[in-house]
């Protein structure tokens, strides 16, 4: 089955931003009385609650308290203050943008927030590419779970079959995996590029070209490895 959307991950793979959201982390923290050692280290790929739980103790089900929304307010504050600051994936924007070209529907999948979702495609001058953003915001739990890729392929009112990933976390991957979607790793972690269906190494054209040349020919997704 040939692939007519591309669900995109923001955060590590249209965006060099992560650095910045995770200095988000340490000023929001600050603010509620927690100085955390930097760098700071997580795991790619977590939802703000994952986050805040683990920062601050809890255990992964437990209930956020009322300060978590304040918290979080103050993350994504942060982050669109400086989100000008943050380098493009250049070749992945060019993939976004060529796709674009050819009429293909693009929706961005990512566990930030609405606003940073619009203001980094407008940093990177690809809003209009794109027909849907999905935050994870929307939903309980981000990823890893499947719940915010299923939302995009109803949108685009669409099988998951018809639907391909891109992604840089193992969190990401095993979300779009869980939705039954493909999903490509634009990672060098090789636990990210054994979850995921294929992966694209850093800095690799030939790479790109590879699956350029798949779209051109209609390529069936679902019957070959990618």
């Amino acid at each position: 089955m040939a692939v007519s959307v591309v669900l995109w991950d923001l955060d590590g793979t249209l965006i060099q931003s992560e650095d910045i959201h995770l200095d988000s982390i340490v000023h929001a923290c600050a603010l509620h009385g927690l100085q955390l050692e930097t760098p700071l280290r997580l795991p790619p790929g977590l939802d703000g609650p994952g986050v805040y739980r683990i920062l601050f103790g809890l255990g992964p089900s437990a209930p956020l308290p009322s300060t978590y929304h304040d918290w979080y307010g103050a993350t994504v504050e942060y982050v669109l203050r400086h989100v000008q600051r943050a380098e493009p994936a250049t070749a992945a924007v060019d993939f976004c943008k060529w796709l674009a070209q050819q009429g293909v529907a693009q929706t961005l999948v990512s566990n930030s927030s609405p606003p940073i979702l619009d203001a980094s495609l407008r940093h990177l001058g690809l809003r209009a590419h794109f027909h849907h953003l999905c935050s994870g915001d929307q939903f309980a739990r981000g990823k890893p779970e499947p719940q915010v890729y299923l939302h995009a392929a109803r949108l685009h009112g669409v099988d998951v079959k018809e639907c391909l990933a891109f992604e840089d976390s193992l969190n990401g991957v095993m979300a779009a995996k869980a939705a039954g979607i493909r999903v490509i790793a634009l990672s060098d972690d090789e636990n990210v590029r054994r979850a995921a269906d294929a992966f694209i190494p850093s800095g690799d054209a030939a790479c790109w070209a590879s699956v350029r040349r798949k779209f051109e020919s209609d390529f069936d997704w679902e019957a070959a490895p990618a």
